[in-house]
């Protein structure tokens, strides 16, 4: 589903990916980790052809996706979340996964501004798979809502239901837990099984160890821009040099 090929990315003299490798298998659930400043977020940005890289190549579904757009590739099926909230305040819940979903590219604003049948059909299915999407993260019944009205961690949800709305084949999660409590990270935790559940591949950088341990079926860690552990929850939870990473000495994890 993703391949990325020795991937290095520079900022002037500061090596922010150095020789990074790795894949994402189809329908997989994949965590990354690593402290602060490890170039996860990094890595989300190449992957999505936000910043530019020096070398290596990323491959989407068998096709090198290197030098296109963000949004050339996520009409080819890779979508991504942000760390910070990116809702649109003024427009209702709704609105805000429907102009996600891929069928209103089909309609043209002057199709768009005139009721015929058929732009009244696409828009029906537009807003049907908006409905959809916030069904499935738990935020049906507050549609009509504006979008700013939500919580802090019903916003998050807002920006996961929108990045369904594309209909992607993979999903790129950054930190999607962060800032939430504990009620709302196992909210959380669900809707992303229930995702996963629905034959979408999953990579998630997540700073939750716990929820990601009990998410991910295969983990990468990243430390100071390198690849340094790839394994199972399991065996990612017992190397020595993951704990170093993150705690400087050999300890046991905090949960």
């Amino acid at each position: 589903m993703l391949e990325v090929q020795a991937v290095s990315c520079h900022f002037g003299g500061l090596v922010a990916l150095d020789n990074v490798s790795l894949r994402v298998e189809e329908n997989e659930l994949v965590g990354l980790m690593g402290p602060n400043g490890a170039g996860k977020t990094t890595l989300f940005n190449v992957i999505n052809s936000f910043v530019p890289f020096r070398e290596g190549k990323v491959y989407l579904k068998g096709e090198e996706i290197s030098s296109l757009t963000p949004h050339m590739i996520t009409r080819k099926g890779l979508v991504r979340t942000f760390q910070d909230i990116r809702v649109f305040g003024w427009l209702s819940v709704l609105e805000n996964a429907e102009v996600a979903v891929p069928l209103n590219r089909n309609i043209g604003f002057w199709r768009g501004m005139l009721p015929t049948p058929g732009a009244r059909l696409t828009q029906e299915s537009v807003r049907q798979r908006a409905a959809e999407c916030l069904d499935l993260v738990g935020l049906s019944g507050l549609s009509e809502r504006n979008a700013r009205s939500l919580t802090f961690g019903q916003q998050r949800l807002l920006g996961v239901a929108r990045a369904l709305a594309t209909e992607p084949d993979i999903l790129l999660l950054d930190e999607p837990s962060s800032g939430l409590n504990q009620e709302e990270t196992e909210i959380l935790a669900e809707v992303i099984r229930e995702i996963h559940q629905r034959n979408i591949a999953i990579f998630i950088i997540e700073h939750h160890i716990g929820m990601l341990m009990n998410l991910a079926e295969r983990i990468i860690v990243l430390d100071r821009g390198k690849k340094i552990m790839e394994g199972t929850p399991a065996e990612v939870r017992e190397e020595e040099g993951v704990i170093k990473a993150y705690f400087g000495e050999k300890k046991k994890w905090l949960t």
